[in-house]
């Protein structure tokens, strides 16, 4: 049977709420807040005299329109592909790529690099997106296009890593690689966590009664 949109157990369609709404917070925050408000960015400084919350709200601002646009374009195109596809979804969108990945993205930053004092910006979370995507559709098509699109990225993550930004060269502040490789890291193992889930909720074997003719489930 062909597939268009994944349907949820009562047979709507799976619409992809979590992907609007983190578009629209941080669409919201720059509307209101401009570019890099200070309030919200990632400030090693301030974190470290008891600011916490920009460990999460400096995912979610961004340095200029530019910036804003190509993060906030790139989680709607992926986000919709992975919350409707049967081996994505919300719940491990949320989790997964917001929860686990933007933590393990601070964590990597304030602990592993105390020479970075900004940064703010979805592209890193969206490296863990763009992989788990990548694995999602490839799972449920099994076509190469999705694995040479996932080729593509580290290309182009290895490529920075020794030439420098492709896409925002002209940012003020210069993408993160420890950042965007963390991304990457964490949409691997959204991966593992996938595989280890399917292989826990295959059905044993059906047990049979003392006579050894009726299965039972």
């Amino acid at each position: 049977m062909t597939r268009g949109l994944s349907t949820l157990s009562h047979g709507g369609p799976r619409l992809p709420w979590v992907s609007v709404a983190v578009a629209l917070v941080s669409l919201g925050l720059f509307a209101v807040f401009g570019g890099k408000p200070e309030a919200f960015i990632y400030n090693r400084e301030l974190i470290e005299s008891g600011e916490f919350w920009r460990l999460a709200t400096g995912h979610f601002v961004h340095l200029d329109q530019k910036h804003l646009l190509m993060n906030v374009g790139a989680l709607i195109a992926l986000g919709i592909l992975y919350e409707t596809s049967p081996h994505g979804g919300a719940l491990r969108l949320l989790l997964g790529c917001f929860v686990v990945s933007g933590g393990l993205i601070s964590a990597v930053l304030f602990l592993g690099d105390p020479m970075t004092q900004y940064y703010c910006g979805l592209s890193a979370i969206l490296n863990a997106l763009y992989v788990a995507t990548m694995i999602a559709m490839w799972r449920e098509t099994r076509s190469r296009l999705w694995l040479a699109g996932l080729g593509l990225l580290f290309a182009k993550t290895g490529y920075e890593a020794v030439f420098g930004p492709i896409f925002s060269s002209s940012l003020e502040w210069p993408p993160h690689l420890g950042a965007h490789l963390t991304g990457i890291a964490a949409g691997m193992l959204l991966l593992v966590y996938g595989l280890f889930e399917k292989m826990l909720s295959r059905p044993g074997p059906a047990r049979r009664d003392i006579r050894g003719s009726t299965p039972i489930p």
